[in-house]
């Protein structure tokens, strides 16, 4: 078995390639297509329902294939997972994007198949990741190394957004085509399947040591299991509490409140900005209050932000409440993964990102997927009320939770 050496340097040849590759699909997929997608299909026909579903499936899939695809990486290693989602993420969207070149009524199918192997290849990121990033970074500068991943997401993301928001109205004269027409959406998310396949040669190039196999099966491996099942469950709920908003709020800016394509670009790049301030906090957050203590704060006020969106229906609350948002999750992103690595030991981490990956999926899938639904019988408004009370459930659990540790005691069973 090869030994692990731990790396002595935080801006070390690994730790970079991962990050020019995380870089450049970020830009893409969160900056550029995180803006454009819904409106994408909101001028292809589609609705709020619709979308709600199809964003579901998607989320859903990446839940049910977090721990095969774990099994995938332990088996064929971290360099393999990453190069295999983007390679998958690449062809996938690609696929996506051509929709309008058939008939009408296979355009559902068509998207919910390309839309969920998209999702898949995400899943394959999702689970190698957060171990590669364990492994190449030196060991009393993890939350640092974390860190950085949230505030280089934060400004790759805002730069994207600011693109995203003017590239339709831009291209759409050159397309002979306006606002309204999906055509513009379209050519301007052609940047995200190319983004996808620049990682390919990048994450290729990354060496790292191959996940080391548990040396006992004994009581040792217990505990982690148990601890993960309750780390999942909450997970669940924060995730389920974030994601009617990301799904729903650039579609509740367009057709309940008319804001322009340019201003919803605005809105999502201030808040990618915030996050980036907020980021660089994260080492020093952990530091004095510990992983459950921060997501249990920040539970609480992402549940106060929702609420406030979904009893005032202005754009001023929208704006601030979705930039708070924005910047608590992204605090919340590190500290889900950072603490999900530090429970377990190395051969754990695989599965360890897999158990929090399903619970993030099927949170965010089920906020997805009936929340298109709450849209048609409550409005928006219901779906944000009912993610201000996930978050709650979620700081509640999270309490519990840190007292049973408090005590001793095991979280669950």
């Amino acid at each position: 078995m090869t030994r692990f050496e731990p790396e002595p340097r935080l801006l070390n040849r690994n730790f970079l390639l991962y990050m020019g590759g995380w870089a450049i699909t970020a830009f893409a997929y969160t900056g550029v297509m995180g803006v454009l997608f819904n409106l994408f299909l909101l001028r292809l026909g589609f609705g709020a329902e619709f979308i709600g579903v199809l964003t579901g499936s998607g989320q859903l899939a990446w839940a049910l294939c977090a721990l095969p695809l774990g099994i995938y990486v332990r088996r064929f290693g971290l360099r393999i997972g990453l190069v295999t989602s983007a390679l998958v993420q690449s062809l996938s969207i690609a696929a996506l994007l051509s929709v309008e070149m058939l008939p009408r009524e296979v355009w559902p199918a068509w998207l919910f198949g390309w839309w969920i192997a998209a999702w898949i290849g995400a899943s394959a990121h999702g689970v190698s990741g957060a171990p590669l990033l364990m492994q190449v970074s030196p060991i009393h500068r993890r939350r640092e190394a974390f860190s950085f991943q949230a505030v280089m997401l934060g400004i790759v993301a805002f730069a994207g957004n600011i693109v995203a928001g003017q590239l339709p109205t831009r291209l759409a004269p050159i397309l002979n085509a306006s606002v309204d027409d999906p055509a513009p959406y379209r050519a301007a998310m052609v940047l995200v399947p190319i983004a996808f396949a620049l990682a390919v040669p990048i994450w290729s190039r990354l060496k790292v040591t191959p996940i080391a196999r548990p040396t006992s099966l004994e009581s040792h491996d217990r505990q982690p299991t148990r601890l993960l099942v309750a780390l999942a469950g909450m997970v669940f709920l924060q995730a389920a509490a974030e994601n009617g908003l990301r799904t729903f709020f650039n579609v509740y800016l367009d057709q309940q409140l008319l804001t322009p394509v340019p201003v919803i670009g605005l809105i999502g790049a201030v808040a990618q900005a915030i996050s980036v301030a907020s980021a660089l906090l994260i080492p020093a957050v952990l530091k004095r209050s510990g992983n459950v203590d921060t997501l249990r704060t920040i539970s609480l006020c992402v549940a106060a932000c929702m609420a406030a969106i979904a009893l005032l229906p202005s754009l001023a609350v929208a704006a601030v409440g979705y930039v708070l948002v924005t910047a608590l999750i992204g605090i919340a992103a590190q500290a889900r993964q950072l603490f999900s690595q530090e429970l377990v030991a190395p051969h754990w981490r695989t599965i360890a990102s897999s158990v929090n990956n399903v619970g993030i999926g099927l949170g965010w899938s089920s906020a997805a997927g009936l929340g298109g639904v709450v849209v048609g019988v409550a409005g928006f408004a219901g779906v944000f009320g009912a993610g201000a009370a996930l978050a709650l459930a979620a700081a509640t659990s999270l309490a519990v939770f840190s007292a049973q540790r408090r005590r001793g005691a095991p979280p669950i069973g």
